[in-house]
């Protein structure tokens, strides 16, 4: 039987301007900018994520499952309020609620469908940061 361990991952960010943000991701590098700007804006990326775990814990629960996906789709909405994240009274500054529709092209029936999805969003760990509050500790440091 594998062990798996707590595995670090780590991201850094240096700001570029007041909205953009250079954020290093491994040997990777990705640009934020507010909405509507010249990149993907953090909350947009939030979406994104989701989206791409989805399509790789999809098709590793559909090999557990012994069958193959010839096409899948996701599309990923969310439902922001700006407003506390603008410095006035809101809800809250994330999304009011997320909503995620996952077209299959596959060779299985409803049922053998709606458990893939099932186990998917038990094993996608974005899914999983989403719906479950995870520690978070922000700390500053003066440079």
């Amino acid at each position: 039987m594998v062990e798996f361990k707590d595995l670090p991952i780590k991201v850094s960010a240096k700001a570029l301007s007041p909205t953009k943000t250079l954020v290093r991701c491994g040997d990777y590098e990705v640009i934020t900018d507010k909405l509507g700007g010249e990149a993907p804006s953090p909350i947009e990326y939030i979406l994104a994520a989701l989206a791409g775990c989805i399509n790789i814990v999809g098709h590793m629960v559909a090999k557990d499952m012994g069958f193959e996906i010839e096409g899948l789709e996701i599309e990923v909405e969310g439902t922001f309020n700006p407003a506390k994240f603008m410095g006035k009274n809101g809800d809250r500054a994330g999304y009011k609620d997320v909503k995620v529709v996952v077209k299959v092209r596959a060779d299985v029936d409803e049922e053998t469908l709606g458990e893939w999805l099932k186990r998917v969003e038990e094993r996608c760990p974005v899914s999983d940061n989403l719906v479950n509050p995870t520690p978070t500790e922000v700390v500053v440091e003066k440079i």
